[in-house]
């Protein structure tokens, strides 16, 4: 099986892929306790404070988004599986983390 980590994600992880052949890891969710097991730092951009895979990163198992299998999350992973891990859509993500900020200026305040 192999991860896949494009643009951000891959910046965070560190490499562009890794190769989980004696991983043992048969399900999602499997992976992405491992990925953060290995790579700490990205447990903030792969779960939210619930431990749930945070909505705004786009994954694919085999080029199908595993939210909306029947199992969700549980998605079985075959040895040639692909998994492919996107950056945080940014249609505002960022935008919205700054204004958040207790010292961001609005344009509109003196």
């Amino acid at each position: 099986m192999q991860a896949k980590f494009y643009a951000n994600m891959r910046m965070i992880i560190g490499i562009p892929e890794l190769d989980l052949d004696d991983a043992h890891i048969n399900t999602f969710r499997e992976l992405v306790t491992y990925l953060i097991e290995r790579f700490p730092e990205a447990k903030y951009h792969l779960v939210n404070s619930n431990d749930s895979l945070r909505q705004d990163v786009p994954v694919f198992v085999d080029g199908r988004n595993p939210r909306l299998a029947s199992v969700g999350l549980d998605t079985p992973l075959k040895p040639d599986s692909v998994v492919s891990f996107f950056s945080p859509i940014s249609s505002g993500r960022m935008n919205v983390e700054v204004l958040r900020e207790p010292n961001f200026r609005k344009r509109s305040e003196p």
